[in-house]
């Protein structure tokens, strides 16, 4: 749907006042990262509406896959945001102005819009990401070091930190932020930067190879320094 028929006709294909906003998170070099999209001169995360036919993770799957290119991911509701005053108008009628676009503060996309947000984990290496409907800029950020966000975006993020260290201590979703192999001293190491805390080595991989649900491949790390890891993939 082009920009035109989006702004007139949007409200007939959406949901009103509903929105899904995705924490895009990816791991790189030793520094958890969130993938941001720039609008007017702010940053956001990216986003979309929820279609009227479709149920809400569809629209988080489809969204995802239009920012990102991804198909497949570990996607995950976390949270709702809603607070009273939570729109975008300001921020739409700039960019729209700009774009020489017809704008009027009774648009569909000014109302105020309570958000579903989920996190994703992705490999960072195979992210693509593209502008979406208006044409963004896109770039990778620390977590640690977010840049200034419109709205509530910047809490999302935080939020969404808290959520997935509670997450990774009960279920084993931490390797979907890995490449499809890795090692366990690497997969520690990612353990450690989400948790924000050292963990003792022979603990951890006496947890994580108790599930059984890695595979150890019959050869190692070439490019390890020192005594070379063997390498791990997870059970299909």
């Amino acid at each position: 749907m082009d920009v035109k028929k989006f702004l007139e006709e949007g409200e007939q294909h959406y949901l009103p006042n509903l929105s899904v906003d995705i924490v895009i998170l990816g791991y790189q070099n030793g520094i958890l990262k969130v993938l941001l999209q720039k609008l007017n001169d702010k940053w956001c995360l990216p986003g979309g509406y929820v279609g009227i036919k479709e149920t809400v993770t569809d629209a988080a799957i489809r969204v995802l896959e239009e920012r990102t290119g991804l198909k497949q991911s570990y996607l995950q509701l976390f949270r709702v945001f809603g607070d009273a005053n939570r729109s975008f108008s300001k921020e739409f009628e700039v960019i729209l102005k700009k774009e020489g676009y017809a704008w009027h503060k009774d648009l569909w996309i000014n109302k105020r819009f309570v958000t579903l947000a989920h996190y994703a984990l992705v490999d960072i290496e195979t992210v693509f990401p593209n502008g979406g409907i208006f044409s963004l800029a896109y770039d990778w950020y620390a977590i640690e070091e977010l840049p200034e966000m419109h709205m509530d975006h910047s809490a999302i993020v935080v939020a969404s930190k808290e959520q997935l260290q509670k997450d990774i201590t009960v279920s084993p979703i931490s390797f979907k932020l890995l490449p499809t192999t890795f090692t366990m001293p690497e997969l520690q190491k990612l353990h450690e930067t989400i948790l924000d805390k050292k963990l003792e080595r022979s603990r951890f991989q006496k947890k994580m190879l108790a599930m059984e649900i890695f595979d150890r491949l019959p050869k190692t790390k070439d490019n390890a320094q020192g005594r070379k890891p063997y390498l791990y993939k997870f059970k299909n």
